[in-house]
């Protein structure tokens, strides 16, 4: 990879303290500029969540939210 990935357990310390739930789901969407995203090594998540879920939005936003909770799993206390 050209550019490392971030830490995703370090997202909320990062921030603050506080988990960037919005700005994680907008990564996974690939509504956000991320160097490290959009790679064969690196997928953004949106593309193949719509495909997987024939395009049912509903499913989409359910994955998408599902990834997000998990990650806010990770983050160091």
């Amino acid at each position: 990879m050209k550019t490392p990935p971030i830490d995703l357990t370090l997202l909320a310390k990062k921030d603050g303290g506080k988990y960037p739930a919005a700005h994680v789901a907008a990564v996974i969407r690939g509504q956000a500029g991320t160097p490290s995203h959009g790679s064969e090594d690196m997928p953004v998540w949106g593309p193949l969540f719509s495909s997987i879920s024939q395009r049912h939005p509903a499913q989409v936003e359910q994955r998408v939210a599902n990834l997000v909770a998990y990650i806010d799993t990770l983050q160091a206390k």
